[in-house]
């Protein structure tokens, strides 16, 4: 079922049952008040009787064997009196022959002063009234209360009801269809929108309403598509650029070396390229790997306490034994008390990286190849590294294109590189909820700072 006709029929249910409630109640008090009414009546009857009738009791004699009883429940009179004595005998009958009331109800009559009730198909008002002397009799009023009005009535609130509902069908139908008109254009908007045109967003309206939010809310996904899309595409042509250069380089070292007869050392200079080429592949695609996993399973990336300087002396060293002729400075603020507060939750590999890429670039860009490392530890976990360089600088233009993957700087193309490092880096520190800012004074140098939120110590993994 449609939205359309769900909306319909559920605001034809609610509309339906208030209807209803209300005439069933207008039905109900008008056949209250009428009943009200009609025993008004019979008790002012009964009145005007007790007034009358019990000045001369002399005149009651008691009316034994003078009633015949109906043959069915219809009394052939609509009105009728009768008065008892307290022995419960009738003395008086506007009609003779009308049958007696009951003996328990004339009981429950002198026992409640006043009862209301049903004698065939009349209405009947009992009231216990007293002669000048004290006696007391029951007086019996019964009449026949005409249900023509309360009949006209119930039909016409059938029909109001029947109108009603075909009334509220057609504009529920109507308001339904005006309402979800927007959806229906956002999804033919949505519907034109191609792969090969993504720069198409919605129509949005001043208006604050939910469709409204719901348009801007598909156009600002369109955006992260189209910005995925567009690093898509320069990921694969840089990946492909990557990876054309190496391979060119290999096959024409080794379509020079095959071309003739050469001595040994020419050889192991040929294969020491190629093995250079093929490291700087095989770096690509490890670093490519490690991105690929963080992107496409957050969730299977394992988590576990570390600590924050056991991390950075491991990294010093990795960076030594990959290059010995680069120097690392390792620098601690004050220590915490308790060696808790050194414990981070975090994936030691990966953040192991992170932190072992920072500290490369740094070596690779400085001129002495060196690198400051300053950690500044504080309880609760909000920790800060920064990692520093003594190179020329990154110009401010650059600083937020640096975690592109492959982007490389035009002063720096002479630097080896793969273009990937820093987007890892980005990713990790992302990854587990690390803050990571860049600081590149005029002068030169670079200040990589790590600022570790004390969610980080209590962070467990939910993507």
């Amino acid at each position: 079922m449609q939205i359309r006709a769900r909306l319909t029929l559920l605001f034809l249910l609610i509309a339906a049952s208030i209807l209803a409630g209300v005439l069933v109640v207008v039905y109900l008090l008008f056949k209250k008040n009428m009943e009200e009414s009609f025993f008004q009546g019979l008790d002012s009857k009964a009145e005007m009787t007790a007034r009358t009738a019990l000045r001369d009791p002399n005149l009651f004699r008691p009316m034994t064997g003078l009633w015949n009883s109906p043959e069915n429940d219809t009394l052939p009179y609509r009105d009728n009196i009768s008065v008892f004595d307290d022995a419960y005998e009738r003395v008086f009958s506007v009609h003779t022959d009308a049958p007696p009331v009951s003996f328990k109800e004339l009981q429950t009559i002198y026992t409640q002063r006043e009862y209301r009730f049903r004698h065939y198909n009349l209405h009947a008002l009992g009231r216990v009234v007293s002669n000048p002397e004290g006696r007391p009799y029951v007086v019996v009023v019964e009449g026949f209360c005409d249900p023509t009005e309360l009949i006209q009535l119930r039909n016409i609130l059938i029909i109001s009801f029947i109108v009603g509902m075909g009334m509220i069908t057609a504009s529920g139908w109507y308001f339904a269809g005006q309402a979800l008109a927007p959806v229906s254009r956002i999804m033919n908007e949505v519907d034109h929108i191609q792969p090969s045109d993504l720069s198409r967003r919605l129509i949005t309206s001043p208006n604050r309403d939910e469709l409204n939010r719901l348009a801007e809310t598909f156009n600002r996904m369109l955006d992260r598509v189209q910005q995925a899309f567009q690093v898509q595409r320069m990921f694969l042509s840089n990946v492909s650029h990557e990876l054309k250069n190496p391979l060119q380089a290999i096959r024409t070292q080794l379509d020079v070396t095959l071309s003739r007869e050469r001595d040994t050392g020419a050889y192991q200079s040929a294969l020491q390229s190629v093995l250079d080429d093929v490291n700087a592949l095989t770096e690509v695609e490890e670093k490519l790997h490690q991105l690929a996993r963080i992107y496409n399973d957050p969730a299977a990336i394992p988590l576990g306490d570390v600590r924050l300087d056991e991390l950075l002396w491991q990294a010093k060293e990795l960076l030594r034994k990959r290059n010995p002729e680069y120097k690392a400075a390792l620098e601690f603020g004050e220590m915490p008390e308790r060696e808790q507060d050194l414990l981070i939750r975090a994936n030691e590999a990966l953040l192991r990286t992170a932190i072992l890429n920072l500290m490369d670039n740094a070596c690779k860009y400085s001129p002495d190849q060196s690198v400051r490392v300053r950690a500044y530890f504080r309880a609760g976990g909000a920790h800060e590294i920064e990692i520093c360089d003594n190179g020329p600088g990154i110009p401010a233009e650059e600083i937020p294109l640096i975690f592109e993957p492959f982007f490389r700087s035009s002063r720096h193309r002479q630097v080896k590189g793969t273009g990937i490092g820093l987007s890892l880096v980005q990713s990790i520190l992302n990854l587990h909820r690390i803050g990571l800012s860049v600081e590149s004074p005029e002068g030169g140098g670079t200040i990589f700072r790590m600022v570790f939120s004390p969610l980080a110590r209590e962070y467990e993994h939910s993507n």
